[in-house]
């Protein structure tokens, strides 16, 4: 199977390179053909240095698009448009997958116990802290929007969002998360149930249709505030029963 990365040269694009270049001709994807080249060079030496065959390959995005069965969209959400716009016309037929999470950094105030609650108005800055949110996307979803700028023909699926990219990119550890699915189309779906498991210690979970992308989109923001309030790392979700 033919997968290709757009924004693999970012660091979730090297952990998916890296993972599912052991089974499948990854085609990584960026604006600059060069980078694209080099970057798939160095995956392709990660895996070598760990015994594993693989078959990567760089390329601008359209012409990776325009080559693969699967299309993953590593972007930011703020680039959705013009990547759309971008490899769109060589969309058709294809499975797309959303890891796009639509967030972004915040400030507020938090007052340290040394300090009285009621501070001054004046001071307040002193106190200030960042932390991330969600961004309710006009259609309600990154997933959502990115949808309604498909061509006809194709399917997408939501998948990926919670997962830490440092550990997925590390071959040297194991993995144990959950993966929510979203999607409208039950063979697109299990296509991506299949991509996640072939991933040591992911299990995939369908979530729903498309329309509950945002619910699991605005999981990402809360892992990172969870991260760097309490001093952890790479936080990444599990479902017990």
């Amino acid at each position: 199977m033919k997968i290709a990365i757009i924004g693999g040269t970012g660091s979730i694009g090297r952990g998916f390179a890296l993972r599912w270049g052991q089974k499948h001709h990854v085609i990584v994807g960026s604006r600059e053909k060069g980078k694209a080249e080099d970057k798939a060079a160095e995956y392709t030496k990660a895996l070598k240095d760990h015994g594993y065959d693989s078959h990567i390959t760089g390329d601008i995005n359209a012409k990776a698009a325009s080559e693969s069965e699967i299309v993953v969209l590593a972007i930011r959400y703020g680039q959705i448009t013009s990547m759309i716009e971008q490899i769109g016309q060589k969309l058709k037929n294809k499975i797309i997958i959303s890891v796009v999470v639509p967030m972004e950094k915040d400030t507020c105030i938090i007052v340290p116990d040394s300090v009285p609650l009621a501070i001054p108005a004046d001071s307040r800055e002193d106190y200030k802290a960042d932390y991330f949110c969600y961004i309710n996307p006009p259609a309600g979803s990154a997933a959502q929007e990115i949808d309604s700028l498909l061509p006809d023909g194709n399917e997408l699926v939501s998948a990926f969002h919670n997962v830490p990219a440092a550990k997925l990119a590390n071959l040297d550890i194991a993995l144990n998360y959950d993966i929510g699915v979203c999607g409208n189309n039950m063979k697109s779906k299990k296509i991506v149930f299949e991509l996640v498991r072939e991933i040591p210690g992911m299990r995939p979970l369908d979530i729903g249709p498309l329309e509950t992308s945002s619910m699991v989109e605005s999981i990402t923001p809360l892992l990172v505030n969870v991260a760097i309030r309490n001093k952890m790392k790479d936080v990444g979700i599990k479902f017990v029963d």
